[in-house]
């Protein structure tokens, strides 16, 4: 987002032939505003981001993508003064500048009014009632600098507040606004200079079938190979990414990177039929266009559906959201595995698991740190057990870390695990070595568990 704006002043655009003014022009409009008034001026410069169009470009291509550009560029000018002028800065960014207004009422209104007349569903091309939301960031002139960069540097700062809050929004760039997010924008800027350079990277938790003392398979894991400070885990970037909309690109990067993966290994161990998991996260769940994306991954890859497992972490939101439902019931009915992650021991969530079209149950790993109170839970599990063997549903007890809790959840009738006391998330080399050398049978060959 942000070197879009500094590519704005040093590269020409390719798409200025539906506008009245290039980019060249306003950077030179601008300059002369600021010299010849000082700053006894006034002006107010926007700055809109079109969310997850990255994603928009991979559905219908670049030249639908031109066309709704075209099209939120016409309903924009009919919004914005006559003195107005705007530029885009690339596929997916508009710059405008408008003189001569400092009025923090009525830029708010116009904004407020902008974001409005973007989000009303457009037809581009052949394409249909594609609907588009943006996030913006409001600098005015002299508050928020005294030069082109100053102002620049700002505006920026504004639009990744905007795209943080979760896009769809203005936001108002003021004195202490740099200060404050300084650290958090240095921090999305690595973000997507990594993805740039593909520093991140899948690690696989390995599940173990206890009873046949087998490998079911394994839970893809997010890693980012940082540079400088190494091998950083999910909870390092993973909530700003779901802020900023980038998580929906490794929604996607994941699944394909997993299907690729998993198809070497069936190759490789063609009598090991491994289950390969990747967790959704609920902004992902709500992309009405989740299902579509990865159905279309897997179509190009011809992958075996039945082999790939997607994983949710909070079923209780799929009967109450249309979106929700409607992704896992195409994900469902393509082939794809469903999974509740994180699954909590209650009457509520038993009784309602039931009405989710899942696979695989995995239950929370509290269940296991304090098995001495859990008589409650023990008898609700009994019945989810009973439960799964019926309808041939799979449980997966999360968070083994010792032989005793093999044997504890072993006594509960629940034959798959995953945990330290197996592996610890592994790099693809090292997931290797542990298949070839069946690691899992050391922890469950030994003398004790054997009792």
């Amino acid at each position: 987002m942000f070197s879009k704006l500094k590519q704005f002043f040093n590269k020409k655009s390719k798409l200025n032939a539906d506008l009245t003014i290039t980019k060249a022009q306003l950077l030179k409009l601008i300059h002369k505003y600021i010299k010849r008034y000082g700053n006894f001026g006034t002006a107010a410069l926007i700055f809109m981001d079109l969310d997850d169009f990255r994603n928009l470009i991979e559905i219908y291509g670049e030249a639908v993508c031109q066309e709704i550009l075209h099209i939120i560029i016409k309903r924009l000018k009919v919004q914005l003064p006559s003195n107005a002028s705007l530029c885009k800065t690339s596929l997916d960014g508009i710059l405008i500048f408008i003189p001569d207004e400092t009025i923090q009422g009525k830029i708010d209104k116009l904004c407020k009014k902008l974001l409005e007349n973007i989000r009303v569903p457009m037809d581009a091309l052949e394409e249909k009632n594609i609907q588009v939301t943006a996030s913006i960031g409001v600098c005015t002139y002299p508050q928020s600098g005294n030069t082109v960069k100053e102002l620049l540097e700002n505006l920026e700062i504004a639009t990744f507040v905007s795209k943080r809050g979760g896009g769809n929004k203005f936001t108002n760039h003021y004195a202490t606004l740099s200060e404050d997010e300084k650290n958090n924008m240095m921090y999305y800027e690595e973000i997507k200079t990594a993805i740039q350079k593909r520093e991140f990277i899948l690690y696989y938790q390995p599940i173990i079938d206890m009873e046949h003392k087998t490998l079911f398979g394994a839970e893809a894991l997010m890693r980012w190979n940082h540079p400088t400070k190494g091998v950083l885990p999910p909870q390092d970037f993973i909530q700003l990414m779901e802020q900023t909309g980038d998580i929906h690109w490794v929604g996607e990067w994941g699944i394909d990177r997993m299907i690729r993966f998993q198809q070497q290994m069936a190759i490789k161990y063609p009598n090991l039929p491994l289950i390969f998991s990747l967790n959704l996260c609920l902004k992902q769940l709500l992309n009405p266009n989740l299902a579509k994306n990865l159905i279309n991954i897997a179509m190009q890859l011809s992958a075996k559906p039945s082999r790939i497992m997607l994983e949710i972490t909070d079923f209780m939101v799929y009967e109450k959201m249309s979106v929700v439902e409607a992704n896992i019931t195409k994900l469902k009915s393509f082939g794809f595995r469903i999974a509740v992650d994180g699954f909590p021991i209650n009457p509520q969530s038993v009784l309602a698991i039931q009405k989710c079209p899942v696979d695989v149950i995995k239950l929370e790993r509290g269940f296991l740190k304090d098995v001495t109170n859990n008589f409650s839970q023990e008898k609700l599990l009994v019945s989810l057990v009973d439960y799964c063997k019926k309808t041939k549903k799979i449980i997966v007890s999360e968070g083994i870390e010792s032989i005793d809790k093999v044997k504890y959840i072993l006594d509960q009738k629940v034959t798959f695990g995953s945990g330290f006391y197996f592996a610890r998330p592994l790099d693809i080399p090292s997931l290797n070595n542990y298949v070839e050398k069946k690691q899992w049978l050391n922890q469950l060959d030994m003398e004790e568990f054997d009792e």
